[in-house]
C-alpha cells in the first residue's frame, strides 16, 4: 500500500493506514454509483473519502506505467489549485493499493468544503434575483481560465459556492479529470456546456463572463450554446436509448 499524506496532517497516519479496511463502516455514505463517497469526522474535523472503483484492465497498466492514477491527480491537483489561489478543498492524503504489480484500489482524502450551496439550483429558476451570484460565477470562472485551469467535468455538481452578506465563494470539487494549457476562447467558451440545464442562465453567465474578458458578447454566447447544445442532446439521446432498453426488458 502507498500511503501520501498532506505533512500538515501527520496527525493523521495511523488512521490513514486502515483506512482501506475501516472504509466500509466509516462515517455515512453520501454518493454510492461507479464511485463511493463516504464524510466522516475525525478528532473535530470533517472530511471525506472517495473510493474509486477498481479501474478496467487496460487501465489498471496505464495507472501503473504511463500517467497517475485517479486519486494521485485529485491530490495533486488540488495541491496545485491552492498555489494557484482557486478555490477546492484542502487535500489530505491519498491511498494506492497494488495487486499483482498494477494499481488496483485507491482513495482520496480531503477536508470537508463548508459551502452549503451547489450550482445545480439553477437548473431551475432562472435568471431572476439571482444576478449577483452569476456574476459572481462567471468572475470566478474566468479567473480559473486565465490561470490556464480547464476542469473538464465542469459540472453544477461539482461547483459549490457560499453567501455570506456580498460576498460569494466557490470551490469545485472532482478534480482528477483536469487540465493545465492555456486556453483558446473557443476552449473556455465549450467549458460553459454542462454547468447548468437552463439556456437562459447559461446565456446570462457568458455574457458576463465575455464582458469581463473582453470579447463580443453575442459571438461568445453564441458560440458557447453550440456546446452547450450538443451536450445536452448527447445525453438526452443517452437517456432515451436508456429508457427504450429497459421497455423492451420489461
Amino acid at each position: 500500500m502507498k500511503l501520501v499524506l498532506n505533512p500538515s496532517y501527520r496527525r493523521l497516519e495511523k488512521f490513514m493506514q486502515e483506512l482501506p479496511l475501516s472504509f466500509p463502516t466509516l462515517g455515512e455514505c453520501i454518493y454510492k454509483a461507479r464511485n463511493e463517497l463516504r464524510k466522516f469526522s475525525y478528532e473535530g474535523q470533517s472530511y471525506v473519502v472517495k473510493s474509486y472503483k477498481v479501474p478496467l484492465f487496460v487501465n489498471r497498466v496505464a495507472y501503473t506505467f504511463f500517467r497517475p492514477g485517479k486519486a494521485k491527480r485529485a491530490y495533486e491537483y488540488a495541491l496545485r489549485l491552492h498555489d494557484m489561489g482557486i478555490e477546492t478543498p484542502t487535500p489530505v492524503a491519498y491511498i494506492e493499493i497494488k495487486r499483482g504489480g498494477l494499481l488496483w484500489h485507491s482513495f482520496f482524502v480531503s477536508e470537508t468544503c463548508p459551502y452549503p450551496r451547489m450550482m445545480r439550483e439553477f437548473d431551475s429558476g432562472g435568471v431572476a434575483g439571482r444576478e449577483d451570484i452569476l456574476k459572481a460565477f462567471a468572475a470566478f470562472t474566468a479567473d480559473v481560465h486565465e490561470k490556464g485551469v480547464l476542469h473538464l467535468d465542469y459540472s453544477a455538481g461539482n461547483i459549490l459556492f457560499d453567501k455570506q452578506g456580498d460576498q460569494i465563494r466557490f470551490s469545485i470539487l472532482d478534480l482528477n479529470r483536469m487540465r493545465f494549457v492555456r486556453m483558446t476562447p473557443k476552449m473556455c467558451l465549450a467549458n460553459f456546456n454542462r454547468f447548468c440545464h437552463d439556456e437562459a442562465v447559461v446565456r446570462y453567465v457568458v455574457a458576463e463572463y465575455a464582458r469581463l474578458r473582453g470579447w463580443d458578447e453575442a459571438v461568445s454566447v453564441e458560440e458557447a450554446l453550440v456546446a452547450y447544445r450538443e451536450f445536452w442532446t448527447r445525453i438526452e439521446r443517452k437517456e432515451a436509448l436508456k429508457r427504450r432498453r429497459k421497455s423492451l426488458e420489461a
